[in-house]
């Protein structure tokens, strides 16, 4: 199936949600440029920044499992609309006031709703599309997302050599107001169940139960705990050990999204030939190298080509793993394995970006690029033998044979 014919077979609501993504990504993606280098221009230190950063990442992980609870409760609109509410207003409030405490309170509102959207994301999609053309629907929305932060990336190069870095940040935080005024119209498809009464002794069973929670759990924590180390800090490795400019962190940003929405297109063909565990696995070891290149001093361009194809591997199997998962996962338990997946991950990456910066700070740019490939390497290996056999018997029950 081409992705012509899938946007036609696409629901309403689907191809609003993909809107919605888009705007969001250019959103966030255009700040998340430029936020780190406004915070060291106004004299503060990557230690700063790295808790500040923390502060969001951690919110979004502890905030996620009672987002996904509330999902069960108000429904996927309504948490969709709080969620894009609550990421404009605390990057609003980010822009305003960088420094100081307000910029900590604003981190986490950021951090809360971006826990909305990313638990909502999934079962939206997976709600609003049929097995035939449910992982284009997947690529699709990532390579958006990509996209989005490609324009994002962008307009920030551009947009401080025509206004103040502060209002620059203004502008990329009220694109979100966009996307809220596009949920508006998105139908509410379930119907919303009363709230369980104790949220976090059913998070700590729905753990000690379910080895699918566990291994989501396990991987995605990995993930996150090498991502934290060194992804929210390459705009700053750029301008601080290379010497670039805001235009060319703009530029090399938004080609690494450009990689990336390509890598997304092709990540369906990888899985016809290989499946969807094998795919992520192959596509994550194949990015380890390519980290590995960034540490060691370079020129430039050696350093911004590792980066590119470590962000095309190691991102394009974000679709194939979200669509395994959602598909081997009962659809009454998709929100909390959702869930998750996005506590797992923002906890141990806002762990390591507070410990990311005070390394980079004390030690130099180098250590946690090696730290993140050893976790990288641990995650393919978990995931190869959590996730394969799990494919293995889907498979089988919905009588399809995997490649070999």
């Amino acid at each position: 199936m081409s992705y012509r014919d899938a946007w036609r077979g696409f629901s309403k609501d689907a191809k609003l949600f993909l809107l919605i993504t888009l705007l969001t990504s250019l959103s966030t993606g255009g700040f998340s440029v430029l936020f780190g280098i406004a915070v060291l221009r106004l004299g503060q230190t990557e230690s700063f920044l790295g808790s500040i950063l923390a502060v969001g990442i951690f919110a979004s992980g502890v905030l996620a499992l009672p987002a996904g609870l509330l999902v069960d409760w108000r429904g996927l609109k309504s948490v969709l609309l709080a969620a894009l509410g609550l990421t404009g207003l605390g990057l609003l409030g980010q822009a305003l006031w960088p420094l100081g405490s307000p910029a900590f309170g604003f981190a986490f509102l950021f951090g809360a709703g971006q826990a909305m959207f990313g638990v909502v994301s999934m079962p939206l999609l997976a709600e609003n599309s049929t097995a035939a053309d449910r992982a284009a629907l997947f690529s699709l929305n990532f390579t958006l997302t990509m996209l989005g932060q490609v324009l994002g990336s962008l307009s920030a190069g551009k947009l401080p050599t025509l206004l103040p870095l502060q209002t620059s940040l203004v502008i990329l935080s009220l694109l979100q107001s966009l996307a809220f005024l596009l949920a508006v119209g998105v139908r509410q498809r379930t119907t919303p169940t009363k709230v369980r009464q104790n949220i976090w002794s059913e998070c700590l069973a729905a753990l000690r139960h379910s080895s699918l929670a566990r291994d989501v759990s396990i991987y995605n924590g990995l993930i996150g705990l090498g991502a934290g180390l060194v992804i929210p800090f390459f705009n700053i490795f750029l301008t601080e050990r290379l010497r670039s400019s805001t235009e060319v962190v703009g530029v090399v940003m938004s080609m690494a999204q450009v990689v990336m929405a390509v890598a997304g297109l092709f990540a369906p063909l990888m899985m016809k030939r290989l499946g969807k565990a094998r795919a992520v696995v192959f596509s994550q070891l194949l990015s380890i190298p390519f980290l590995l290149l960034i540490a060691v001093p370079q020129a430039l361009w050696l350093v911004v080509a590792s980066f590119l194809l470590r962000s095309a591997l190691m991102n394009m199997n974000n679709p194939l793993s979200a669509s395994l998962i959602m598909e081997i996962t009962p659809a009454n338990q998709r929100a909390t394995i959702s869930s998750f997946i996005n506590m797992s991950q923002n906890l141990m990456r806002g762990c390591s970006a507070a410990l990311g910066g005070w390394l980079m700070q004390k030690a130099g740019y180098s250590l946690p690029y090696f730290l993140t490939a050893g976790l990288y390497l641990l995650a393919a290996v978990h995931y190869w033998r959590a996730f394969l056999p799990r494919e293995r018997e889907f498979s089988q029950q919905a009588g399809r044979t995997l490649p070999r």
